[in-house]
């Protein structure tokens, strides 16, 4: 594994030093990330199961690191998006030469954020990890400002505020910790004594800390605001791995601490509450990139779902329970990471050619974008939790988790399981809803903006590649299920140190290869239901082309049609706003732009209930302590030498009273 993280430091190194010249920085240094991803991904994948240690001497503490199996399985994931992400950005990263930006720094933070994101999985101390976690944020952050634009300032700022606030509560979980072992190294934490109340401490700041990273709500705020603003391949990086590394800590902490029901009860509340509101303010939105940063706390939810699951049955002792509800989370890992990863990338590809993420104005891209288009329909396909794809089965291993759990617990925890199965369904319901809009919108219908949709061509072919990767991994997890699953339970294994061989036949031969899911026999009902439209048209060919000899004009009620009367983005979302408006608390404006007869703007931006009640009283008592505060620093001298005066008289009388 050691050669894989040289291989990204040579690519830091080799953007760095050819600085001045970026476009080849910027070639060599994506290339090597690319060349250092493909390793990785076949390392960890044939040492999934296989323990591995690396340790370097350091004059403070020593750097050691391990990976195990789920330190092999997050950095598979890793570099999987890393890979995609890398052959995307060696012609991506174009789009920012040509705004003056220097491509090759991008080479470097890009290196450096994947290979601090590898470190901090397999990290085997309290310093070392948060040295890594610590530049994994800064790396992130400097990619994320390559976009130099006010709202990207404003992002930032919210960014690492937040990022930093979640750090000192996981430095703070780290400490009690180490104090409890009376060592810094992990592999002592799982003898740590502690007391019920200090382990909820523990776990309860632990949550915190990493849910600030993850995203989950209400600690989501920044999530929304950052992510559209970094470059796509970055975007593709932080929304598909980067949230991951929370999930990994909170997993991490979870096999350290002495466990209760009402953790794994928590966990599944966040993720239920995250999973729903995340998809309804995704709904909202009319930058299809703000949307996707939606559905990320959308899918970090249901990850949650499942480690929730796990965790409680840690704590009931069911380790078969356990086993299944980690399986399902980590299997969605897996999932979000590709299917994101590739959203992510096909509205970058947008963008780079439209230069707008605004919906609005966009449609029929298809015709121009074709591979694009496709591969956005996969991905779309895919979050949207449609078999025979990925998404699909992760969320069925969610379901069978929550089910099995529902059957055991007291009355409160089974109204609690089948409620958040609810939420699970409903979520699902409006995913599907969510991304009809947004594929309908951008890539279906005729152009709503000529100009724009005549500059629109395909994206370049690395950039193409980039996503058919991730494309490949979308249908390869889906019809692969069954073996896939079966690494996976592996995982899932060697958290719950699960014996029973029951384990793999409940959750992978009697849900897949025998039932009515089986991937592979859908894909083949699927298949079967696509080719009976080919044969009607073949046999009935020749009276078709007699009626079809042109492009059909819609009818539009003897009017004459025009782009303007189909279908944007709010009306899809019209009646489902008007029934939630007391969580949207939308602002409507409206705006005449040429007298009464001229057309009219319409405009309805929902307002996140989370920012509105918890951040923006903070910020204000803050901006009002602050220009309080300031008035004492207002340049009189005089004030200043008095200041001094009243300082050192304090300071006498202290002196003379102690």
């Amino acid at each position: 594994m050691e050669k894989i993280y040289l291989a990204y430091l040579i690519g830091c190194i080799a953007s760095l030093i050819l600085y001045k010249q970026s476009r080849l920085g910027s070639l060599i240094g994506f290339s090597v990330a690319a060349v250092a991803s493909a390793a990785g991904l076949w390392h960890f994948l044939t040492h999934l199961n296989v323990f591995e240690k690396l340790e370097i001497p350091f004059p403070i503490v020593n750097a050691t690191f391990t990976l195990d199996s789920l330190s092999a399985f997050f950095s598979f994931v890793i570099s999987l998006v890393a890979l995609a992400a890398s052959i995307y950005g060696i012609h991506y990263a174009r789009e920012y030469e040509e705004k003056g930006e220097n491509t090759s720094l991008m080479a470097f933070f890009f290196n450096l954020f994947v290979v601090s994101m590898l470190l901090v999985v397999s990290a085997s101390n309290v310093f070392w990890f948060m040295v890594f976690w610590e530049l994994m944020t800064a790396a992130s952050y400097f990619l994320i400002c390559f976009n130099d634009e006010h709202n990207t300032r404003k992002a930032t700022v919210l960014y690492m505020t937040i990022a930093h606030i979640g750090g000192s509560a996981i430095l703070a979980a780290f400490v009690l910790m180490a104090i409890s072992a009376h060592s810094l190294d992990f592999s002592s934490f799982s003898n740590a004594s502690l007391s019920p109340v200090m382990a909820a401490v523990i776990f309860l700041l632990a949550l915190f800390g990493f849910g600030s990273k993850a995203g989950f709500v209400p600690l989501h705020v920044w999530l929304p605001k950052a992510h559209p603003q970094a470059p796509s391949n970055v975007s593709a990086l932080m929304s598909g791995v980067m949230i991951k590394t929370a999930i990994y800590g909170i997993i991490r902490f979870a096999t350290w601490l002495p466990l209760h029901e009402w953790m794994g009860i928590l966990i599944l509340v966040i993720g239920a509450l995250s999973s729903l509101l995340g998809v309804l303010y995704a709904l909202m939105q009319h930058d299809y990139k703000a949307l996707l940063a939606y559905h990320s706390i959308e899918n970090i939810g249901i990850i949650l779902l499942g480690v929730g699951v796990g965790v409680y049955g840690l704590a009931t002792g069911n380790s078969l329970l356990a086993t299944i509800g980690f399986l399902g989370g980590l299997y969605h890992v897996l999932n979000h990471a590709t299917f994101k990863g590739l959203l992510f990338l096909g509205a970058g590809s947008v963008l780079y050619r439209v230069h707008t993420r605004d919906m609005e104005v966009l449609g029929g891209l298809a015709k121009k974008m074709p591979l694009t288009a496709l591969a956005f329909l996969v991905g779309s396909m895919a979050i949207s939790a449609l078999p025979p794809l990925n998404g699909f089965v992760s969320e069925w291993f969610t379901y069978q988790s929550m089910i099995h759990a529902t059957i055991e617990g007291s009355l409160l925890e089974k109204l609690i399981f089948p409620a958040s199965i609810i939420a699970l369904a409903l979520t699902g319901a409006l995913a599907v809803m969510c991304f009809v809009k947004v594929y309908s919108v951008i890539f279906s219908g005729v152009p709503r903006n000529r100009k724009l949709w005549e500059k629109a061509k395909e994206s370049p072919i690395l950039m193409v590649v980039g996503m058919y990767v991730l494309v490949i991994g979308c249908i390869l997890f889906g019809l692969g299920a069954p073996y896939v699953s079966k690494e996976i339970i592996q995982v899932s294994k060697f958290l719950t140190s699960c014996s029973y061989r029951v384990a793999d036949n409940v959750a992978v031969y009697s849900t897949l290869p025998t039932s009515l899911v089986s991937p592979v026999m859908i894909t083949i009902i699927l298949l079967a239901m696509m080719v009976v439209p080919v044969i009607m048209a073949a046999v009935y060919r020749d009276s078709l082309s007699a009626v079809v000899r042109e492009t059909p004009t819609p009818w539009a009620c003897g009017a004459k049609y025009t782009p303007r009367m189909q279908m944007t983005a709010a009306p899809f979302t019209g009646a489902l706003r008007k029934l939630v408006d007391w969580l949207y608390r939308s602002e409507i404006h409206f705006e005449e732009t040429n007298g009464y007869f001229g057309p009219v703007k319409y405009s309805a931006h929902a307002r996140d209930i989370f920012w509105e009640i918890f951040y923006k009283p903070v910020i204000r008592a803050i901006d009002w302590s602050a220009n309080t505060v300031r008035k004492i620093q207002n340049g009189n001298v005089q004030l200043y030498a008095s200041y001094i005066l009243v300082a050192l008289v304090v300071l006498l009388v202290i002196s003379v009273s102690i």
